[in-house]
C-alpha cells in the first residue's frame, strides 16, 4: 500500500491551497493510498540553522515525527505558496533543520542516511500574482533549492514540479483545470 505524505507549507492555510491538497488526496485515496498530512505552520521548532553541530537525535519532537513520516513515505507532495519570489522562512527552516549535512548526509550513523531511493516527490509552487506575472515572462523557478539540494541529493526520484498562478477564484476555469490535474496526479501518485 502506497504511503503518501502531504507537506502543507502554506503558513496561512489558505482556501486555495486546501482546494489543491484535497484534490490530490482525493485522487490518491481512490488509488488506495494511505495519506498523512503535515502542516508546517503547526509544528513547533526553531527554524534557525544555528544548530549545525547538533546531532539528528536532538531534533525537536515535531521535527522528529516529520522526519519519520518522510522516511516512511513512498511519495511526498510539497504544497508551497511563494510570496514575492521567496519561499517562507519557516518552510526553508523546516528543510534546513531536517536535512542538515550532519543529519542526513552522514553515512556513519545507522539511524539517519541520505538514501530515500524508492521515494518520489512533487513540488506544487503556488505563486502570488506579482510572482506569477514575473514567472510567465522569465520562467524563473523558486523551488530549485528544495528540488535539487534536498530531494534529489537524497535520491528522491523523480521529483515532478507544478507552478500555479494565484488562484483568485476557486470557481474559474483556471482553478478547475488545476483541480482536475491535482486529482489526476494523486490518482497516479506523481
Amino acid at each position: 500500500m502506497k504511503q503518501l505524505l502531504i507537506l502543507n507549507a502554506d503558513l496561512e492555510k489558505s482556501e486555495s491551497t486546501r482546494f489543491l491538497i484535497d484534490a490530490y488526496i482525493n485522487g490518491a485515496v481512490k488509488n488506495g493510498a494511505v495519506v498523512k498530512e503535515i502542516a508546517i505552520v503547526d509544528l513547533i521548532f526553531n527554524s534557525n540553522k544555528q544548530f549545525i553541530n547538533r546531532q539528528a537525535a536532538d531534533l525537536e519532537p515535531d521535527l522528529q515525527k516529520s522526519f519519520d513520516a518522510i522516511k516512511r513515505a513512498n511519495h511526498i507532495v510539497l504544497f508551497c505558496p511563494v510570496y514575492v519570489d521567496v519561499i517562507p522562512a519557516k518552510v526553508k527552516g523546516f528543510f534546513d533543520r531536517l536535512f542538515l549535512p550532519d543529519s542526513v548526509f552522514t553515512f556513519q550513523r545507522q539511524s539517519f542516511n541520505n538514501n530515500f531511493s524508492g521515494t518520489s516527490a512533487r513540488i506544487v509552487s503556488i505563486l502570488d500574482q506579482a510572482t506569477f506575472e514575473d514567472w510567465k515572462q522569465n520562467k524563473k523557478t523558486t523551488y530549485l533549492s528544495i528540488k535539487r539540494s534536498t530531494f534529489e541529493n537524497c535520491r528522491i526520484s523523480p521529483v515532478h514540479t507544478s507552478t500555479i498562478g494565484h488562484l483568485l477564484s476557486l470557481e474559474n476555469d483556471y482553478s478547475k483545470k488545476w483541480l482536475r490535474k491535482m486529482e489526476k496526479f494523486g490518482l497516479e501518485m506523481i
